[in-house]
């Protein structure tokens, strides 16, 4: 009995050992000027938007423009229309989090809103520059690799009868230079992003920053076939319908390339994640746009912090005035609780957000609650005549059902809130659903060993 005692408190210690430095150390080791361990300082607990500031957004896909483009290629029923309309939105939302996920964004928050659901409420907590997410968040992140015909030239008319040739189409430079330049391209891509199996930002032979693509086999295969055929030709490359760089074709290009145009390291990173992630299937209008200060964030803090403490203590003197020794008991496991589900947070990386806070509180009371039941069951189990032992036995095997069945009650609602709510509802319930699992774990085998490691000073005594 003794030794296996003693195993639980060992394996109680480590667990806290654990998720103490989880939970605590990557806070204080920057404040202390030690960067090492890396993995374990990037676990630090991050912060959401309304508690440590961001860009927040808002925009309206131009479902129109949808519906004009596929009813150019068939009739529209109006049962079609909403369904073209639905798929414009749902695609948007997702190539926006691909966008955003790319970015490295910790717990952003991508939502639809508005009557008709065409609206997109973007949160991106920690994100300092609102034109640098607009850019890349707006940016069509179409490509495609034309042959040239003619250009550059100063205005389309240089371009001759050619211009006028259905093959062919007039383009324009990005406006990137003092002048604009034109360029009559052919109609067919001989790559376009489609084809694309990656893009990465890169350095040219020049030292310069640049983007270098690999493309999938098909598409390797067929641009090899096009510029094999077109040796000494010009191949200019074309996002979002603007030419951004023109280049020689020297040889044959297979599956991997480079895309050149006087970036900066910062362009080269965006196009290669704007390439990655896809064209947009319908242009955005920005209706709203703005940053959370991070002064904001830190009253937050300091508030939700002072109720937590506030609510804490409070607590602690509750039960250790109501049950005395054993509220001891209900102090300790409950700061274990709180331990764990500071560390579990860190480690699985969920994002601290005010209603987060709030999952922090409510669990603080759901382990008060299991503790009550636990000892109010003792009690009985005392009042019936049992030794301290038997009493604290019986206790808990018969309230661990109850607490098990109201844990999995909680957990049901929590995973309803997360799949159907919005960021900050999603932050709760994610908070709340670590907390359920933290508690369950302490309020029976935390709370029950500490009560087994005082019985067994003493004889058990009964009555």
């Amino acid at each position: 009995m003794r030794r296996r005692l003693q195993w639980k408190v060992i394996a109680i210690g480590v667990v806290l050992v654990i998720f103490a430095s989880l939970a605590v150390y990557p806070l204080l080791a920057p404040r202390l000027g030690v960067s090492r361990p890396r993995w374990l300082i990037d676990k630090r607990l991050a912060l959401g938007l309304d508690l440590q500031g961001g860009v927040q957004l808002v925009v309206r896909v131009d479902t129109d423009y949808a519906v004009r483009l596929e009813s150019q290629q068939r009739t529209l029923s109006p049962e079609a229309e909403e369904a073209v309309r639905a798929d414009a939105i749902a695609r948007t939302v997702e190539t926006i989090e691909r966008r955003v996920n790319e970015l490295g964004v910790a717990e952003p928050s991508i939502a639809r809103q508005g009557a008709a659901g065409d609206e997109i409420l973007i949160q991106l907590p920690g994100t300092t520059s609102v034109d640098r997410a607009k850019a890349i968040i707006q940016a069509g992140g179409t490509l495609e690799l034309r042959l040239v015909e003619m250009g550059p030239a100063s205005s389309p008319s240089e371009l001759g009868a050619l211009a006028y040739s259905a093959n062919a189409e007039i383009l324009e430079d990005d406006g990137r230079q003092a002048e604009r330049r034109y360029y009559l391209v052919d109609n067919r891509a001989a790559m376009t992003g489609r084809d694309l199996r990656s893009a990465r930002p890169s350095l040219d032979e020049n030292n310069q920053p640049s983007v270098s693509f690999t493309l999938t086999t098909e598409g390797g295969r067929q641009f090899g076939a096009v510029t094999a055929a077109n040796i000494g030709r010009q191949l200019a490359i074309v996002l979002d319908g603007r030419v951004r760089s023109v280049a020689r074709i020297e040889n044959r290009i297979g599956a991997d390339g480079t895309i050149h145009g006087s970036f900066t390291s910062q362009e080269a990173q965006d196009l290669a994640l704007v390439l990655r992630s896809g064209a947009l299937p319908a242009p955005l209008t920005f209706l709203a746009e703005g940053s959370v200060s991070a002064s904001l964030g830190a009253d937050s803090i300091r508030q939700g912090v002072t109720a937590s403490i506030a609510g804490l203590l409070l607590v602690v003197g509750f039960m250790l005035v109501y049950y005395r020794a054993s509220g001891i008991n209900a102090a300790v496991a409950l700061v274990f609780n709180l331990v764990l589900l500071i560390g579990l947070m860190a480690y699985v990386g969920v994002v601290m957000t005010l209603p987060g806070i709030a999952g922090f509180v409510l669990t603080m009371g759901i382990g008060v609650d299991s503790n009550v039941l636990v000892f109010e069951r003792i009690r009985e189990e005392r009042e019936a005549g049992k030794s301290e032992r038997a009493a604290m036995n019986a206790g808990f095997g018969r309230v661990f059902l109850t607490l098990l069945d109201t844990h999995i009650a909680a957990l049901i609602s929590a995973a309803f809130l997360f799949q159907f709510g919005t960021g900050p509802i999603r932050g709760f319930a994610v908070t709340l659903s670590i907390g359920l699992l933290a508690n369950l774990f302490t309020s029976t085998f935390v709370s029950k060993t500490l009560f087994e490691m005082a019985l067994s000073r003493g004889p058990a005594r009964r009555g």
